[in-house]
């Protein structure tokens, strides 16, 4: 899917009672493995709402949970996980300037990621929270290195960019250290995904499987000197139909090449570690056989980690459906109506005890506002506060931590 675009530009009481359970930040899935549910019934699936990365890019904006009334619609729909990005060239444009530094020019941008995950606390509402991108004082590319057909140099991934002693090891830690879980006051977060999308995003291609396994291996190493008290999610990739190519690594080569990396440097995933997916194609196409089952396919006897329900385990951490795909893949339905419709076929499916469901221990919509580049909002876009059919659909999902 053309998803590049849209990533650089850019029920109260029981939410409440929810917080209380979790202690003010949110404490860390346990990594206990718990029984699976019997065949044929359904299970307790975790629902989470991305709200896109401008919140830190642009703070104020529309994907800031502060503003445009974003709070009142996650409890509205009883959604107890968001995910937010840490823009790293947001927080971070210079290297004269730790993120925290009093003289960081972009330390309100730091504010506003702490004030939005303060928020969420309250709310009851576990944050995942993703390091982004990097500056292009960390990746080489200051002087504007060209990236295959353009693609953007913050993408840019050179060897060793995940090693131990390169900066973004710095930059996690810092975030680590900031939003634990295991922290005794301030913003916390229940969980850390590595990074996004790395077969459709980094450049190039051919050497991201072995930077990512290296990248599982560091992130590793930094939650150790926590106890491991947060929870760990990777590789988060996109399920896209694309070959192979100069730009993109299909979804299944990819995880057969980053399994293979993995084994290569001894890399043990922790209980600590879970396996994270991204499905806009099993959503939008209504697919019954789905990657999320393919992938766990693939993980079988070469993945531990995580597990909840039916090993392998795997979360769907980002996913929706585009209404402007709707007239195209479905000419009979009412496109909005189309939309909503994917979204209440793909979450009975992943609610299942069995089948596509089997090991799937949480769904993904993004966004709550649409974005006009990549419209799978349950509103139109803002400053619309319009509704769609989709928004009714992901309300009506059972809450469940």
């Amino acid at each position: 899917m053309e998803r590049t675009s849209r990533r650089q530009f850019l029920a109260g009481g029981a939410l409440l009672a929810g917080a209380a359970a979790l202690g003010a930040g949110g404490a860390a899935l346990s990594s206990r493995a718990t029984s699976p549910p019997a065949p044929g019934r359904r299970k307790p699936l975790r629902k989470l709402l991305d709200i896109g990365p401008a919140g830190v890019i642009q703070p104020g904006s529309a994907q800031d949970l502060r503003v445009a009334g974003n709070a009142g619609y996650f409890t509205d729909t009883g959604t107890r996980w968001i995910r937010i990005w840490a823009d790293w060239p947001s927080l971070q444009p210079s290297a004269d300037h730790a993120p925290d530094d009093a003289l960081n020019p972009a330390a309100f941008k730091l504010r506003a990621l702490d004030e939005q995950i303060a928020l969420a606390n309250r709310l009851g509402v576990h944050v995942l929270l993703m390091p982004y991108r990097f500056p292009r004082w960390a990746n080489g590319t200051q002087d504007g290195v060209p990236g295959p057909r353009g693609q953007a140099p913050e993408y840019r991934l050179q060897p060793g960019a995940y090693g131990p002693d390169a900066a973004w090891a710095a930059f996690f830690t810092f975030l680590h250290d900031r939003y634990h879980a295991g922290r005794e006051s301030g913003p916390r977060v229940s969980g850390f995904e590595l990074v996004n999308e790395p077969n459709l995003q980094l450049w190039p291609q051919p050497r991201v499987p072995r930077e990512v396994a290296q990248l599982l291996k560091t992130a590793q190493g930094i939650s150790a000197r926590r106890a491991h008290s947060t929870m760990l999610y990777a590789p988060s990739i996109s399920d896209d139909d694309a070959r192979s190519s100069e730009r993109y690594t299909r979804w299944d080569e990819f995880v057969l090449a980053l399994l293979d990396e993995l084994e290569a440097i001894g890399y043990l995933p922790h209980s600590g570690q879970a396996w994270s997916h991204h499905n806009y194609t099993d959503v939008e196409k209504r697919h019954t056989e789905t990657r999320s089952q393919a992938i766990r396919a693939l993980l079988k006897g070469r993945w531990g980690g995580h597990v909840e329900g039916e090993a392998p385990t795997v979360y769907v951490t980002e996913g929706g459906a585009r209404l402007s795909r709707m007239p195209d893949l479905y000419p009979g339905e009412d496109p909005r109506e189309a939309q909503a419709r994917c979204l209440r076929e793909a979450w009975a499916l992943h609610e299942r005890a069995d089948g596509a469901g089997a090991g799937v221990a949480m769904f993904a919509q993004y966004l709550l506002h649409s974005d006009p580049n990549f419209d799978t909002g349950l509103l139109d876009p803002y400053p619309s506060t319009v509704k769609r059919p989709a928004y009714e659909a992901w309300r009506a999902f059972p809450v469940f931590a």
